[in-house]
């Protein structure tokens, strides 16, 4: 038994008109040049395909079509699946279905359907595909176009392309600070003793040192990293003592007081 062509998919399409959703997906089946002669309304095809399948013209015809604008028209068709073909179709082949297409779309033939549907919009369609691949230049210009992504060799990484500090910190290397790869800091004066000196403003007995200048006792390298941001503290507010009464005050609430 034959494989099915594109006569028994339009058929086929045609009983069943729900399958149109999944042919976007779909290779087209082969024989689309038969196809699109029976939707143009050539006779020798009708005569053919009226014979093999049993149907009238008029519904072959009407198949032809409906199966031509969900399979060829659809909303992600590449230039190739417009013009009824793919990438191993020859020149001579997408010149005769392109052919075939304007001749299905001119107005002259609308005007013989029947029904609301206009077809002439498909039209820009297919000359936008035709000019894609009507030279063997601009057919390779649109294979380079139409490769994916994902099958195109990947760029060399320039020396620029460095990584980013977390993970160069994580690699052994010694981090920003002064401290060691295991996040201890170096022992001795450089890192203050290990009861708290580390840490900017507290001596050894652990009590918080006044700051200077927004800086603590060993900024200039005896506490804290180089690079490392000393935090904000404010100020301690000041307490003023209550001064006692002046000698006028008091002669004054004297002399009041004997009123």
């Amino acid at each position: 038994m034959p494989a099915p062509d594109a006569l028994d998919a339009a058929l086929a399409l045609f009983k069943d008109p729900v399958k149109a959703r999944s042919l976007p997906g779909r290779p087209l089946p082969p024989d689309m040049a038969g196809l699109l002669a029976i939707a143009v309304g050539n006779e020798e095809a009708l005569a053919a395909a009226s014979r093999r399948s049993g149907f009238a013209r008029q519904p072959l015809q009407d198949a032809a079509g409906f199966f031509i604008e969900q399979a060829l028209f659809c909303r992600d068709a590449d230039s190739y699946r417009v013009l009824g073909g793919g990438p191993h179709s020859t020149h001579e082949e997408l010149r005769h279905n392109m052919a075939l297409l304007m001749r299905w779309l001119h107005p002259d033939l609308q005007s013989l359907r029947k029904g609301p549907l206009d077809r002439e919009v498909f039209a820009s369609r297919v000359s936008r595909a035709w000019e894609d691949l009507k030279t063997p230049e601009r057919r390779e210009a649109y294979d380079l176009r139409r490769t994916p992504e994902s099958s195109r060799p990947a760029a060399p990484r320039s020396a620029t392309d460095a990584p980013p500090a977390a993970a160069r910190a994580t690699d052994g290397s010694r981090p920003a600070g002064g401290g060691s790869a295991n996040g201890k800091t170096r022992s001795g004066k450089a890192g203050g003793a290990s009861n708290g000196a580390g840490r900017p403003g507290v001596g050894k007995a652990g009590a918080a040192r006044p700051m200077r200048n927004g800086k603590s006792p060993g900024a200039g390298g005896r506490g804290a990293g180089a690079g490392t941001p000393l935090p904000h503290r404010p100020r301690p507010l000041s307490v003023h003592k209550i001064e006692e009464a002046s000698l006028w005050v008091r002669l004054w609430g004297l002399l009041w007081g004997r009123r």
